[in-house]
């Protein structure tokens, strides 16, 4: 028997029985079969020609090694090493082909048929790429099927479309059971886990780590990802802790600072011209609002594929890079690297580059009336064609920002010019001429792309699907564009920010010709503030009105990252927390996700402190708690916004009137010493700090409520870059 235990989470393989169960302080929570599917046949071990990894076999073995036979009678040997890890316990398998000839490698799997959750549990389903759909549900629920065109934008091709599947990372809870289990390493393998679950329970997990086809020579060894598993934390803490692990294993890129800026896509779509860009970078600098972007989206080529041929509607790409910077901006510029349109030059001079199999060309969707196929990134030309166009992209035109969608097309399954390449070699492949061709330098963000194999290259990803002018078209999948759609995942995929990138949550949209209502676009600016992530609008500038305006500069600058309460056990969590940095305070918001109205409510004691006064921000006014919490009714779609802070014998700051962060990446740090509040602003606009001063001290300022203890909030304004407060305390009163 090998064993290896962290924390509450213990990992066993009975080196007789070839079971490896994983245990929580209460019990078995799994139990399951290595193996490896070798030319289609699984193959699994059955103890009886086991030897240990070193010279004896005992408890404190790290490995076992079985020799297994295929139905031919060849042997391959299977190699498997347990180990703790600071979030868990680790798996890892190892194969060696002893047999004469190569064998194809399908896939490592670990296939756990004795689950302890039951018709009460929910999985944690985390999609295949940035728009599937990831959240929790209870057992036998289904997020909706996507229709044919979609469907290879969407999901994993490599999967039947029909079992529940969630890839790189799962979680299974119940009560206060949970079990998290992920793969450490995605730089060679699109990982996954089939799940079998009815309304009765979980009957079945199968980790996956796919090897596509790998032909195995004689004597070579191939190593699976590492597979944690951990059933000590809460799903939320767990995820959190495995994209930890992950972003220190793959180096994760993470931009200290957050873009902020403004995007062509969701006013012009493909009607964009090189006018109307013109027009709002220079309706940008009027307004004044402080933001670092102007990105020229989808629209400006004469094909998907040809990205430096320029339609009529743009005359010189570097000619107005140039003049973007001279207004003050950073240039940035969408492209789709690895999705070519059918009548592109590209796919019609150059088919030999398109991912394909025994049937042709791979289908990488159809969208606006195209047939679409993915480059081969392994193919010798099509990097050379890679490192010209960015080369022209970023050093010739000029631009420092680039948004590369539709980067699934790079890992289709298929047949690639490079036989030894899996998915996500070829995908990082790809993606890694472009790093090295942009620089360091430039900002990428990804979007449409398989998550873990991009861990990294891009400094930042879009982690749900597009937020369109709408909040839900009825009878559309959950990946396809919607606010609801990109609400949902944008809240489930927090954990990764700043662990394994910046979170791109999708650009607000606040004019008010859209189908969104004032509570729908509320409730996403509290979203988009709070979680901290990339923070763009995409409304013509000359159509967003006076509330559209300040609500847009409320959420600027954003939080350096917020909590979201309720992962793993809610398909639409409906807390988010964002800690102030400058004391002992937060901002939390409420939601009401539904599509009636309802009343929410926000107590301080759910952040451990113990307010006398608040500030509703969405209200824009202070509230006495008075013991008690705040109760709203809210509209569907809406939000509840407080920020709170812990009580002292002296003045401190609660929050700021105009950032819905409360002051969170606006507010420094806050000081005291004898008599004088101490305010130092971060590096941003000149912000109206909340100063809750106690019953007995006197201050000069706009008060603007009371407790019932006698605590007041006065309003101060942050123009300086340090602020001192001076307050005459009680004793000098009397």
């Amino acid at each position: 028997m090998l064993e290896r235990t962290r924390d509450a989470t213990t990992l066993r393989y009975d080196i007789d029985e070839a079971q490896l169960s994983i245990h929580d302080a209460n019990g078995v929570v799994f139990a399951g079969s290595p193996g490896v599917v070798l030319d289609g046949e699984l193959v699994t071990p059955d103890g009886s020609e086991a030897r240990s990894a070193d010279a004896t076999l005992d408890d404190s073995t790290p490995a076992v090694v079985h020799r297994c036979r295929r139905d031919g009678g060849e042997p391959v040997e299977l190699r498997l090493e347990l180990d703790t890890h600071p979030s868990g316990v680790v798996v890892t398998m190892e194969l060696e082909n002893e047999s004469e000839t190569a064998v194809t490698v399908d896939s490592f799997r670990i296939a756990g048929g004795n689950v302890e959750f039951g018709s009460d549990a929910r999985v944690y389903r985390h999609g295949y790429q940035s728009w599937t759909p990831t959240g929790a549900l209870p057992v036998g629920e289904r997020f909706p099927p996507e229709n044919e065109d979609a469907a290879p934008m969407m999901y994993d091709l490599a999967t039947d479309g029909e079992t529940r599947t969630s890839n790189y990372v799962t979680a299974v809870a119940d009560g206060s059971r949970s079990l998290t289990l992920g793969f450490l390493d995605h730089d060679r393998y699109v990982t996954r886990f089939d799940i079998a679950d009815d309304s009765t329970g979980v009957s079945g997990v199968t980790a996956v780590c796919p090897a596509d086809g790998y032909r195995l020579a004689r004597g070579e060894t191939l190593t699976s990802s590492p597979l944690l598993a951990d059933a000590s934390r809460t799903v939320s803490d767990a995820l959190a802790a495995w994209a930890s692990a992950v972003g220190e294993r793959m180096d994760a890129r993470v931009p200290e600072t957050v873009p902020t800026g403004w995007c062509s896509w969701y006013h012009y779509f493909t009607d964009v011209s090189e006018a109307d860009v013109r027009e709002n970078a220079e309706g940008l600098n009027e307004w004044g609002i402080p933001v670092a972007l102007v990105q020229v989206d989808d629209g400006y080529t004469t094909a998907i594929g040809d990205w430096r041929s320029v339609n009529d509607d743009f005359s010189d790409m570097g000619a107005l890079a140039a003049d973007i910077e001279s207004a003050g901006y950073t240039p940035g510029i969408w492209l789709a690297p690895f999705h070519v349109a059918a009548d592109s030059a590209v796919a019609t001079e150059h088919p030999e580059w398109l991912i394909a199999d025994e049937d042709g060309p791979v289908g990488a969707g159809f969208r606006s009336g195209e047939y679409l196929y993915g480059l081969d990134a392994t193919h010798p030309e099509v990097q050379t064609w890679l490192r010209e166009t960015f080369h022209t992209v970023v050093h010739e035109w000029g631009y420092d920002y680039l948004k590369l969608d539709f980067l699934f097309a790079a890992a289709l399954p298929g047949d690639y010019h490079d036989e030894t390449a899996t998915r996500a070699d070829a995908y990082r492949t790809g993606l890694s001429i472009i790093r090295d061709v942009a620089g360091d330098e430039t900002f990428i963000l990804g979007c449409g792309a398989p998550i873990g194999p991009s861990v990294g290259i891009v400094d930042a990803m879009r982690i749900g699907p597009d937020v369109d002018p709408v909040w839900e078209t009825p009878g559309e999948s959950d990946s396809q564009p919607a606010l609801k759609n990109a609400v949902r995942n944008t809240l489930n995929r927090q954990f990764t920010h700043r662990r394994l990138w910046l979170n791109d949550p999708d650009c607000q949209l606040v004019r008010t010709t859209t189908d969104l209502t004032d509570a729908e676009r509320r409730a996403f600016a509290a979203v988009v503030a709070l979680t901290g992530g990339l923070n763009v609008f995409s409304d013509a500038i000359e159509e967003i009105d006076d509330a559209g305006r300040n609500l847009l500069e409320r959420t600027l600058p954003p939080a350096r990252t917020g909590d979201v309460v309720g992962v793993g056990s809610e398909e639409f969590p409906d807390r988010l927390v964002c800690d102030h940095p400058f004391g002992d305070g937060a901002t939390i918001a409420a939601f009401n996700w539904t599509d009636e109205p309802a009343t929410v409510s926000v107590s301080p004691e759910e952040v451990g402190v113990s307010s006398p006064v608040a500030w509703d921000a969405f209200e824009e006014r202070a509230v006495s708690l008075d013991g008690a919490g705040i109760e709203r009714t809210l509209a569907p779609h809406d939000a509840l916004l407080v920020h709170l802070s812990e009580p002292t014998d002296r003045p401190g700051v609660t929050g700021t009137r105009d950032a819905l962060t409360g002051g969170s990446g606006a507010i420094r740090s806050t000081s005291w010493d004898d008599g004088t509040l101490t305010i130092e602003r971060a590096d941003a606009p000149p912000v109206e700090a909340l100063v809750s001063v106690p019953e007995g001290w006197s201050f000069d300022g706009e008060d603007l409520a009371g407790g019932e203890d006698g605590t007041r909030i006065f309003a101060v304004e942050l123009e300086a870059a340090v602020t001192e407060l001076t307050f005459s305390p009680p004793s000098e009163l009397d």
